[in-house]
């Protein structure tokens, strides 16, 4: 069959209808309406759909086609014939690629793009394509400020959270400043009021990496109580425990605990840690610096799940602000059974970015003390909202 006309209520019947007659490679030739039907003319004749794809290929020499500059596009028409007579000839689909090379000429090798040229092309489409944003224009026109999300994407923080802040403000038309109410919006999503919990807790485990200032942590904590919660004659009833291997060395805790004059005890078993803390959480709030050596040792992470299911017990987990995000998942995902409440350490030797921010609120973390590492012992900063929110506010793009 060369040629075939169909005649129907609608375009898309009508081509429908050719493809099942002539063939998903057949072209249409002719549409016309008549009478309020649809008429196209269909072909799977050779000639017929050379002649149609040259037609195509002209069109689209003013569009892209600098893009494939390193393929052939003149020669796609003969590649088509050929490919057209192999099917013509009842070729199948199962033939191998050995013999189908054995019945290709030269000629036609010549008309397929080789993989380096392909190569080629898609490292122009990448690079075209760096650093693009691609955004539903009809989304810009919910909100005030068309480029607040422009702005926040520049700064680092992730579409998840821009999304799930426009969803939240999408109908409220009283806020005038929505970049300053995002920065808020973020914060109050992110701190946790945390001095109630240390006044409240009478166990407080610390666990982070080595490094990331748990030790420091320690004595902060440790002052502050003693100044807000302790009288002087009641230092005895705050105890320090070091949770880790004998042969670890605490001599920097033993320190703190001299200057501070503070109680200062080694345990390297968790039964015995049990132990003390049963016979001692009444009378003495503990605070427990946990050695990284023991994130997982058997049987401990199960016991910080359970226990801290009680309100009078609490765990501190310290990230330092350097940490990238795949460090702060993987220790969120950790601990994440264990209701850890965050402490941004080392603040004062580097900062915090919208990346990392954006992954806290992802995983819905909370932010409960902001700390130094150069200063040994000084006033412990609770994290607030306002605090936090002008801090990305200052965040440079």
């Amino acid at each position: 069959m060369t040629q075939h006309k169909v005649v129907a209520d609608d375009s898309l019947s009508a081509m429908d209808e050719i493809s099942k007659v002539l063939g998903k490679d057949a072209v249409i030739l002719k549409t016309q309406k008549v009478n309020g039907k649809i008429e196209i003319l269909g072909s799977n004749n050779i000639e017929d759909i050379a002649s149609s794809n040259a037609k195509k290929m002209n069109k689209q020499k003013n569009s892209f086609s600098h893009l494939f500059s390193n393929h052939n596009l003149e020669k796609d028409n003969q590649f088509r014939k050929y490919n057209t007579v192999l099917q013509n000839q009842n070729i199948k689909n199962d033939l191998s690629l050995h013999n189908f090379s054995e019945v290709k000429s030269d000629k036609y090798d010549k008309n397929f793009v080789d993989v380096e040229t392909f190569k080629t092309f898609t490292n122009k489409i990448e690079n075209m394509l760096k650093n693009m944003i691609i955004s539903d224009i009809d989304d810009y026109s919910k909100h005030k400020n068309n480029s607040l999300t422009i702005d926040l994407l520049k700064k680092g923080f992730s579409k998840k959270v821009i999304s799930e802040f426009q969803e939240k403000i999408i109908n409220n038309k009283e806020i005038s400043d929505l970049e300053l109410f995002f920065y808020h919006h973020m914060a109050k999503k992110l701190i946790f009021p945390y001095e109630d919990q240390i006044i409240n807790s009478n166990v407080l485990f610390l666990n982070g990496p080595t490094g990331s200032g748990k030790t420091t942590l320690c004595a902060k904590i440790s002052s502050y109580i003693l100044d807000n919660l302790l009288s002087a004659n009641e230092k005895h009833k705050l105890s320090i425990i070091n949770f880790g291997p004998k042969s670890s060395d605490y001599s920097e805790l033993l320190n703190f605990g001299k200057l501070l004059n503070l109680n200062v005890v080694s345990v390297s078993s968790l039964d015995d840690l049990i132990q003390y803390i049963e016979k001692n959480k009444v009378k003495t709030k503990l605070i427990i610096d946990v050695s990284q050596e023991y994130k997982n040792l058997s049987g401990y992470l199960d016991y910080l799940e359970k226990i801290t299911l009680n309100n009078n017990y609490s765990n501190l987990l310290t990230i330092p602000a350097s940490s990238n995000k795949n460090m702060i998942n993987s220790m969120m995902n950790f601990y994440k059974n264990s209701f850890p409440t965050i402490v941004l350490t080392k603040l004062d030797e580097s900062h915090i970015s919208a990346e990392e921010l954006s992954i806290f609120a992802e995983l819905n973390c909370k932010i409960g003390i902001l700390s130094g590492s150069r200063s040994i012992i000084g006033s412990i900063a609770f994290a607030k909202s306002e605090v936090l929110a002008q801090y990305m506010k200052d965040i440079t793009i």
